[in-house]
């Protein structure tokens, strides 16, 4: 008879004391501003990897031995589109087994773990295996950043051209495979939103319009987790950075403006998919972007 270990669902639910935070959203799409104010919450422990390289912006996915990394998948802009970056309750690897490998793999490098209630990990393709880390401590929280798909679509290619071969400019095939790869990805979390206990949905746009929208985000996401509520400004000075800035998609929408009619035409045809997901084209001018009255909880765009 099996180890019922190695069994899918076998899994404890992890104390509250240890609740884990599970960060995830495209890259180039704001994990990294909202996982770095999150870990200077006193309350939240997150993870310092001794070592790595920048570029690797301290994912755990880089140092644990269970579920294969974003760069073996594709890479940013493609991973999505491989099936095994999908992970569900279903996967063989939900075990008990695995959560304990994660654990052990992740357990050298968290920092703050003294009077934390939560830790904290970011990969952008955790969400697309949300379900998966949630059958393994089904207590998790879920945070998933979205952005534009326009945005994110030139700013990959972007990124990927200056690593991938010393290009400065991305190519306009690179552009609408990017933009496609959002929608792939996008079209998964929605369907995977029904599944998710704790999860909460973060508009980048909505997030940075102003002081007062960065706030009321983070102000929502402590009282999910049960944190102490602090000032996003104490935030930033302790994380080092500067203060939010509003224009995170202002040169996308000059860029955007300025391409190629190839890149027009398609990117006009995937409009209607953009805005079923509340990203209409004109939408990545800054001059129409404006923060709801209060954040979403679970929403993605105009489809619930």
């Amino acid at each position: 008879m099996s180890d019922p270990s190695d069994q899918p669902h076998a899994v404890a639910a992890t104390p509250a004391a240890a609740r884990f935070v599970f960060v995830g959203g495209l890259h180039r799409s704001g994990t990294s501003l909202l996982a770095e104010l999150l870990k200077a919450h006193p309350e939240v422990a997150g993870q310092v990897i001794d070592g790595m390289p920048k570029e690797l912006e301290q994912e755990g996915q880089h140092v644990q031995r269970v579920y294969p990394v974003d760069d073996a998948l594709g890479g940013p802009g493609a991973f999505a589109h491989n099936p095994l970056a999908h992970m569900t309750e279903r996967h063989p690897l939900a075990t008990a087994a695995s959560a304990a490998r994660l654990e052990a793999d992740w357990a050298p490098h968290w920092r703050g773990v003294e009077g934390a209630k939560v830790r904290l990990e970011k990969s952008p393709s955790n969400m697309l295996r949300a379900r998966f880390l949630q059958a393994l401590w089904p207590n998790s929280y879920h945070l998933i950043i979205v952005r534009h798909p326009v945005a994110v679509a030139f700013a990959t290619a972007a990124w990927a051209a200056r690593h991938g071969g010393g290009k400065r400019a991305a190519s306009a095939a690179s552009v609408i495979e990017c933009a496609r790869h959002w929608l792939r990805a996008h079209d998964l979390l929605l369907a995977d939103l029904s599944s998710l206990t704790n999860v909460r949905i973060v508009r980048l746009e909505e997030f940075v319009s102003s002081p007062e929208a960065a706030q009321r985000t983070i102000d929502a996401i402590c009282a999910d987790l049960g944190l102490r509520r602090v000032a996003v400004g104490e935030l930033e000075a302790a994380a080092g950075r500067g203060a939010i800035s509003a224009g995170v998609n202002r040169k996308y929408w000059r860029t955007c403006k300025d391409e190629a009619e190839a890149v027009h035409t398609a990117l006009g045809a995937l409009e209607p998919r953009f805005a079923a997901f509340g990203y209409p084209l004109a939408s990545l001018d800054p001059a129409a972007s404006a923060a709801p009255a209060e954040p979403s909880r679970n929403r993605l765009g105009t489809v619930s």
